[in-house]
């Protein structure tokens, strides 16, 4: 994919960039996503990497727990969406 057409599994730059400001900071945040059961889940976690691989992105976070960032509703209270 190129630039000019990112994967619509990936995030844009200025989502990373949000992402990448909660990673520096080790900070807990509230991450609410939906889990592969389709159930909704609401966690108390450091997001302690982003990583992308082939086309899709997720975050590691604090206790080793991967989740796609395409199952992620809200970080922090605000609606995460792709751009």
């Amino acid at each position: 994919m190129s630039a000019f057409n990112p994967s619509p599994a990936t995030v844009s730059w200025s989502v990373q960039q949000m992402l990448r400001e909660y990673v520096g900071s080790q900070r807990i945040v509230e991450i609410v996503y939906q889990d592969p059961a389709g159930q909704i889940c609401e966690i108390h976690e450091v997001i302690r990497d982003l990583l992308s691989r082939a086309g899709h992105d997720f975050l590691v976070l604090g206790r080793g727990k991967v989740v796609g960032v395409e199952h992620v509703i809200m970080i922090n209270g605000q609606r995460f969406t792709k751009e």
